[in-house]
């Protein structure tokens, strides 16, 4: 067991990573995992940069597990924030999850499972304080042994046998993987999984090769500063789902918390002291000398900002970009006037961000015309400015730059005093122009505002998301609910999912719970219903819809209050 000194006081991180697994007799062996190990000593690294006091276990006996613990929780009083990362096996018994210590066998009596795996639940209670508790489990959450994956010949799953608990007059298997565990009501709780249910984590993914695709974007993300901890958790989501594209299945990391805007992991950037372990390590710092920030229009057209922003920090530090902005860079000038106005990196700063994007939308690019444009739009102090608003929107529009077809649509149509009016008819014309640019979203608004030739439009959509586009899915899946074809919407919402869309979980979690397509399942409506409850930028209307399925399913089941999540509306960014 190791530890380190903290840099600021009230940061304190366990981690335990369990490797080398102890082999016994034939088929009463946990198999041996290469990465777990690795991963604890990139994440500590990380945590350890940012001021945490972090404390590392590898390959820990049950004993050793059970001190750790033991030592980690008496030392925590003054936390303001606690982190607890595991990486090994794991398994579900009796509607509780147990960790797995390197020295367990893969059979235990049911009155001594106590005494031969870690309960985490029990863990989890000890871990709870005043301040916030983040929980980051990398264990396995399907059956199956350590096998190569189908589609690529270099990466390994991190599967779990399933462990036999024997009871008096029987031999039950335990479930392999681990189960969503519920949070005591009112406590500050995240939690992370490094996959979903019934889906292998990979112990390897490059790259790199020697640790895990979650730790290697964990240890990466987790040192921006000022990043919002469920923002922070999507970019990971991302991060992990990029990383194992090229594998089957894909790994897509799922979360839910009860944290309240504004909760971070760090407020200053990272500060490392020495070089990490090994040269072929994902390095997380950020470089020091300015270099062009790496996006394409396509990619400021479809991906969330917030993501992108996390995709640009874990590469430049703020004051890369500020040098960025001060030679002149029109993408940097754009990044930074937005994270100044929604306090994503650098504080919340309404007057440095109206300086900001001025700045970017007077380079002309049209990305920086839309994103003033909306700043106005919300922050007008004067009729004059909501004119200049109505101005850039359109500026923007003209550059053919799809995304501002799609608001400058949105904001005509929405001031249209019927469908005849000219703002009406120049709202629609720019939505077609968005949707044979590729915009997805502006589908949707022609399936309603020519619904005539909705048929045409819907079709359009379908094509597109054939081929991959996920964005396209998403749009099919709030369409065909609002039409109540739910045998149509359930695939769409499904792929939307996966890809992280927080609207496809709330319609997931309906369809769950009022049975649209198959049997009703608190359960599966329980899972999405906290992943969009979770996400802090779910549209408000399911929103409302999630936060009251909540409720209902707290005094169906008996659990009322226990894990409550009431953060799914924190957004304030134009998608």
């Amino acid at each position: 067991m190791t530890s380190s000194v903290a840099h600021a006081a009230g940061k304190y991180a366990l981690l335990i990573g369990n490797s080398d697994y102890q082999q016994r007799a034939e088929g009463n062996s946990w198999t041996k995992l290469p990465n777990p190990a690795n991963d604890v000593a990139l994440v500590g690294r990380s945590l350890d940069a940012i001021g945490f006091e972090v404390t590392t276990v590898s390959n820990g006996t049950w004993q050793e597990m059970r001190d750790a613990l033991t030592t980690f929780s008496n030392s925590i009083g003054d936390a303001e924030i606690v982190v607890f990362y595991f990486a090994g096996h794991g398994f579900e018994y009796g509607r509780r999850n147990y960790l797995v210590p390197v020295d367990a066998g893969l059979s235990a009596r049911s009155d001594e499972i106590d005494r031969t795996f870690i309960e985490f639940e029990k863990l989890a209670e000890r871990l709870y304080n005043e301040g916030t508790t983040i929980f980051m489990l990398d264990a396995c959450r399907t059956d199956g042994q350590v096998t190569e994956a189908s589609s690529r010949s270099d990466a390994i799953t991190r599967s779990a046998p399933a462990p036999v608990i024997i009871e008096p007059t029987t031999r039950q298997a335990a479930s392999g993987g681990m189960r969503e565990f519920d949070f005591e009501p009112g406590a500050r709780v995240g939690v992370l999984y490094s996959t979903g249910r019934g889906v292998p984590a990979y112990d390897a993914a490059p790259p790199p090769k020697d640790v895990s695709p979650f730790a290697a974007e964990v240890a990466e993300k987790v040192t921006v500063p000022r990043m919002d901890v469920s923002i922070v958790f999507n970019s990971i989501r991302d991060g992990v789902l990029k990383r194992t594209e090229g594998f089957w299945p894909l790994q897509v990391p799922f979360t839910y918390n009860s944290l309240s805007p504004n909760t971070f992991f760090t407020l200053e950037p990272a500060i490392f002291d020495v070089a990490p372990p090994a040269s072929d390590r994902v390095e997380p710092v950020a470089v020091q000398l300015p270099r062009p920030i790496n996006l394409t229009l396509d990619e400021m057209g479809r991906i969330d900002e917030p993501i992108l922003v996390m995709r640009v920090l874990a590469e430049h530090s703020v004051a890369d970009i500020r040098a960025l902005v001060a030679s002149g860079d029109p993408l940097a000038t754009y990044l930074l006037g937005y994270m100044q106005h929604f306090g994503l990196g650098v504080p919340k700063d309404l007057d440095a961000a109206r300086k900001t994007l001025e700045a970017a939308a007077a380079q002309g690019t049209p990305y920086g015309q839309l994103e003033f444009a909306y700043f106005l739009r919300v922050n007008a102090r004067d009729d004059a400015e909501r004119v200049r608003s109505l101005e850039l929107y359109k500026a923007a529009a003209e550059q053919d730059y799809a995304k501002a077809r799609g608001h400058y649509s949105r904001v005509l149509i929405g001031a249209a005093e019927h469908t005849e009016s000219p703002n009406y008819i120049e709202g629609v014309r720019q939505q077609r122009l968005a949707a044979e640019a590729g915009y997805a979203y502006a589908y949707y608004g022609l399936v309603y505002a020519v619904p005539e030739e909705a048929d045409v439009f819907i079709a359009a959509l379908q094509g597109m998301a054939k081929v991959g586009r996920s964005d396209a899915d998403q749009q099919l899946c709030s369409i065909f609910v609002r039409e109540k074809q739910y045998s149509d919407a359930v695939p769409h919402c499904e792929v939307a999912a996966t890809a992280g869309y927080p609207d496809a979980f709330a319609h997931l979690a309906l369809a769950a719970e009022r049975g649209w397509t198959a049997p009703r399942s608190i359960k599966d409506a329980r899972f999405w219903m906290r992943q969009a409850l979770s996400r802090g930028d779910l549209e408000s209307g399911l929103c409302a819809q999630m936060i009251s399925m909540q409720i209902a399913l707290e005094y169906e089941t008996g659990i009322k209050g226990a894990a409550r999540i009431e953060n799914c509306n924190r957004s304030q960014s134009q998608s």
